[in-house]
């Protein structure tokens, strides 16, 4: 069993029933809905389409909805505009100034007011660089750095300075309520700058009663700097390289994913690492050596997930990039990770039972370890534990807790009904584990659970199947 989990952005390459089943196939645990495209009604039918989908798969695809959040960007131009390196343009504030045509305009209000003369306006995502020279009170006067062409509607960056917009938008909010109706599974959280962002989101969801895991999306530098904070009020956090690769000097953009990792990893949270991983092969048939250099690293930093973006939107081969992610995860998997877990904070008596039991489990190389666990906890503890050379399998009594563990590294997870009597339950677990040819007479198994039956005690146990 591959331990690290693939993510797959779905789009026009990848929206068909025969598409989505022939990703999950290739390996794709979760599928991400970036709602920066597309409507309700065409997300809607890629829902309907999946849970088409797992009504026939013995490992359901879980889903996730990935907000746009509060993104700047040009406005529609005429015609592309094509800038070279020492041009100067004239920036506005769509519908904000009183030249007739400005060179450009961006849409965002306060931009004058936010930016200084020096700063760097990025559009493109790090493609064109423009230095602001001289400022009044509607427009900025900017030098091209790095010039190409800007078409309409381009993601603006404004690398070290606070964006004046809200966490959650209007847009995300009616986002937010699409997801809560359909009752996905994650809600990945766009521009994170702090804990107060994650709890807004919360309180969201508390107030619907939906239970919904929230991953923190780490996007610029504000996130990276109260990064402790939003690793305890989140769920798991994405490490989203797109816009943190503009938004930070690009040579540290390796040292603060690691750090990120890192600290996911003390303070036991699921990470993600997402953009740019196969991003060759939305045009090209096979990866570059680099990229398949860049997935292993993030295997031997022990991530929870590897997400795919453009790959599987819109890229030519999104079956075969599922593929080769696939490959390159299994065989970096057999080479021992980097061990950032080793300093992983217990935090309760749950999580010392989970990490016990992975070492036991570690120590006897059992066949795995058996989780019964009632809202995944447990199951999440002993994935942050990383297990080395035995899979987890996470037995729960809803079918979205089951699908939220699909983001959990080495975790496989099922269904069984709750009894009061535990060895019931611990049977199931068994009868299920034989019908997928999982398990066989005379396996062991190291068994754990967080569910608590009256006058039951939280212990380890070694089982064998007879």
């Amino acid at each position: 069993m591959r331990k690290t989990k693939i993510i797959c952005t779905i789009g026009p390459a990848s929206d068909s029933i025969e598409k989505l089943q022939q990703l999950n196939a290739k390996g794709m645990n979760i599928a991400r809905l970036n709602m920066s495209h597309g409507d309700h009604q065409s997300h809607a039918a890629i829902i309907q389409k999946i849970r088409q989908l797992n009504q026939q798969l013995a490992f359901p695809i879980a889903i996730l909805m990935d907000t746009q959040g509060p993104e700047i960007r040009t406005g529609q131009l005429a015609e592309d505009l094509q800038l070279h390196p020492g041009d100067e343009i004239t920036v506005s504030v769509r519908g904000g100034s009183d030249v007739e045509e400005s060179s450009l305009q961006i849409d965002y209000e306060d931009l004058v007011d936010q930016v200084a003369e020096g700063d760097r306006i990025t559009v493109d995502n790090g493609l064109i660089n423009l230095e602001v020279l001289k400022k009044n009170s509607r427009e900025l006067s900017c030098r091209v750095i790095d010039g190409g062409i800007i078409k309409s509607k381009r993601h603006v960056n404004l690398p070290g300075i606070r964006v004046n917009l809200p966490a959650i938008t209007e847009k995300d909010k009616r986002d937010i309520q699409f997801a809560i109706e359909h009752e996905l599974d994650f809600i990945a959280l766009s521009f994170v700058r702090s804990a107060e962002d994650v709890k807004a989101l919360r309180e969201i969801l508390e107030r619907k009663n939906a239970e919904m895991k929230i991953i923190a999306k780490i996007e610029d530098q504000e996130g990276v700097r109260n990064l402790s904070s939003i690793i305890r009020a989140a769920d798991a956090i994405m490490v989203a390289r797109g816009d943190l690769g503009v938004e930070v000097n690009i040579e540290d953009l390796p040292n603060i994913q690691r750090s990120i990792v890192r600290e996911c990893a003390v303070e036991g949270k699921p990470v993600i690492v997402a953009t740019h991983l196969l991003e060759s092969m939305i045009e090209n048939p096979i990866p570059t050596r680099a990229e398949v250099t860049d997935v292993a690293n993030a295997v031997y930093e022990e991530v929870d997930s590897l997400m795919l973006s453009g790959e599987t939107t819109v890229g030519k081969y999104p079956m075969k990039c599922v593929e080769y992610l696939d490959k390159v995860a299994c065989t970096s998997e057999r080479t021992p990770g980097l061990g950032f877990s080793a300093q992983l904070k217990p935090q309760g008596a749950k999580q010392q039972i989970a990490q016990a039991a992975v070492r036991l489990a570690d120590d006897l190389k059992v066949k795995g370890i058996i989780c019964i666990t009632k809202q995944g906890k447990m199951a999440g503890f002993a994935s942050s534990a990383r297990i080395q050379h035995s899979p987890i399998y996470a037995f729960t009594f809803s079918e979205q807790v089951r699908l939220q563990m699909n983001l959990l590294r080495s975790v496989q997870s099922f269904c069984i009904k709750k009894h009061r009597d535990p060895e019931l339950m611990i049977d199931d677990a068994f009868a299920l584990m034989r019908s997928h040819e999982l398990a066989k007479k005379g396996d062991r198994f190291v068994v754990i659970s967080d569910v608590l039956i009256s006058g039951e005690v939280e212990a380890i146990q070694l089982r064998t199947v007879t």
